[in-house]
């Protein structure tokens, strides 16, 4: 439900707050489906905006803070950098959030899968794109939206108010749910599911009907599906283990995280399966050239040569290459044939026979043994291939990646390392939906104070103390278990870690502000509250 109108629309809504009167300060493409627009907000705050193309599963997130740009990318739409942002609004005709900047040019976010480009527009031409420029400029591009088309609000909106209006919409649609403008996959098959499975157009409008209203003041939740997939949904039905969220650009972030972590635990189960599937058809394939029985009757002929050579010693040997000897194992059989070396004596090539039916035996017996090892192998590498086909998170990957370690390596497969979002800070998760960031020194302090931390988070440091600056996301002023938990690790990152007993003031982000003519990392804080801990370092 990521990549519906609606989301874009109170996106782009959230965008204008922060980035009207703020600035462009570089785009360029950190890897190939992504793009990444860098901004300088009115308040001098570091916002990037990414672009995702060619991965269903995302459109579109948030990340605080500077550009990590990769010297070797290269910047793109130059011409734009250090333009101010006059505002952001929605296309009213389709997923482009539109970014207007001085000197009448606008910046198109195009969030639609495989179209998913960020390209300039002026006086109706695009003038550059980030991505198919040979093709894209020059084309016309109406900066308010297509007029020929009808606003997917307006549309809706009238459709929601008028059930004759929307009995028509499915009578033309040719199927029992009708089309409908801004409605992704997932929109239509909620709306089905609203309506109980059924076609049926009454049960179908007061679906949709429910569904638009809610979609104009969503609830923002994250989750996930039974299979540990992430989720998103502006809608009011809850998700399986709902995280809510107060905007929808912080619901997408949150998403989007899940969302790569699980795409990385997908590609990682699927290289180590197939290395595990390399192994397995490697050992089927050497199982099934065993043949020991064949080692066994060659070292039976090996010795029986021997026993006859012995037996022929008296003989008279007319060449030197070949004797040809009675067989006495066989009565009145043929006479037998043995090749001999030259060089030896008919006693010698007896026992050069004998040492070759000794190695032919313990040949067949380590196949033997080659096969048991390969046989237990094979259980056990078809073992682990059910075990990883059954896992659905990336919580459960990284358990079993860390339970399987030694027969990985012991069948030459090297556990790849789990995947995790790079942060600049140390990150301790407290709980399901809280999580504490800790600065590392006083600049990192400052970034995380002033660029990263949101103004409802809630912001810690001992009292009277040197130490970390500790921002706590995803818990309220009532959740005093998990700010009891983050002050007793704040009061660790403290030059009082060795107290007893050490106070810790508490507040939200917004309460918090700059020194004047103070180095960086100090701030004033207003309305703390004050809980005294005792001292704790956390796994981090």
């Amino acid at each position: 439900m990521h990549r519906n109108y609606f989301t874009f629309y109170h996106a782009a809504m959230e965008l204008h707050e922060r980035l009207a009167g703020g600035f462009v300060f570089e785009i360029h493409s950190p890897r190939k489906e992504e793009l990444c627009i860098c901004f300088i907000t009115a308040k001098g705050e570091h916002l990037q905006v990414m672009a995702i193309s060619r991965i269903p599963e995302l459109s579109f997130y948030t990340r605080e803070g500077m550009s990590r740009k990769n010297p070797r990318s290269a910047s793109l739409l130059k011409s734009i950098c250090e333009r101010e942002v006059e505002s952001v609004e929605m296309s009213p005709c389709d997923r482009e959030i539109l970014v207007r900047l001085s000197g009448e040019e606008t910046l198109v976010l195009r969030l639609f899968g495989t179209e998913a480009n960020i390209f300039l527009s002026s006086g109706g031409v695009v003038t550059d794109a980030c991505r198919n420029r040979n093709t894209l400029v020059g084309q016309p591009y109406p900066e308010s939206g297509d007029h020929s088309k009808e606003s997917i609000l307006g549309e809706l909106e009238q459709l929601a108010q008028s059930p004759e209006r929307f009995f028509g919409r499915i009578a033309t649609s040719g199927s029992g749910a009708p089309d409908l403008a801004g409605f992704d996959r997932s929109l239509q098959r909620s709306l089905l599911e609203r309506a109980g499975g059924t076609e049926n157009p009454e049960a179908l409008f007061a679906a949709f009907q429910d569904m638009f209203y809610e979609l104009l003041d969503p609830l923002v939740q994250s989750g996930e599906s039974t299979e540990g997939k992430p989720l998103f949904s502006l809608l009011h039905t809850r998700l399986a283990g709902a995280q809510i969220h107060s905007s929808v650009l912080e619901g997408l972030n949150r998403y989007s995280s899940a969302m790569w972590s699980w795409l990385n635990t997908v590609q990682a189960q699927r290289e180590l399966s197939g290395k595990l599937q390399q192994q397995l058809r490697r050992a089927e394939r050497e199982l099934q050239e065993f043949r020991p029985l064949e080692l066994e009757k060659s070292a039976a002929g090996y010795e029986t040569c021997g026993h006859l050579l012995m037996g022929a010693l008296y003989m008279e040997r007319r060449a030197p290459e070949s004797i040809r000897v009675k067989d006495i194992f066989n009565p009145g059989g043929p006479d037998v044939e043995i090749r001999l070396k030259p060089e030896l004596g008919l006693g010698d090539n007896a026992a050069a026979y004998f040492r070759k039916a000794a190695k032919a035996r313990g040949g067949a017996e380590s196949l033997r043994r080659r096969r048991a090892e390969l046989e237990k192998r094979k259980v056990e590498l078809e073992g682990l291939l059910g075990e990883l086909a059954s896992l659905s998170s990336p919580k459960a990957v990284k358990r079993f990646l860390e339970t399987n370690a030694a027969p990985l390596r012991k069948n030459g497969i090297a556990p790849p390392k789990a995947a995790a979002p790079s942060s600049p800070f140390r990150t301790i998760r407290l709980s399901a939906s809280a999580t504490l960031y800790i600065g590392k020194n006083a600049r990192n302090n400052e970034q995380l104070t002033f660029a990263f931390a949101k103004p409802n988070d809630i912001w810690l440091h001992a009292r009277g103390s040197a130490g970390s600056h500790c921002v706590l996301r995803g818990a309220s002023m009532q959740h005093r278990d998990e700010i009891h938990r983050a002050a007793r690790i704040a009061a660790w990152h403290s030059a009082a870690k060795h107290s007893e007993l050490v106070p810790v003031m508490y507040t939200l982000k917004k309460h918090v502000r700059r020194a004047k003519n103070l180095p960086p990392g100090q701030v004033k804080v207003e309305r703390e509250e004050v809980i005294l801990v005792k001292p704790s370092r956390e796994m981090e």
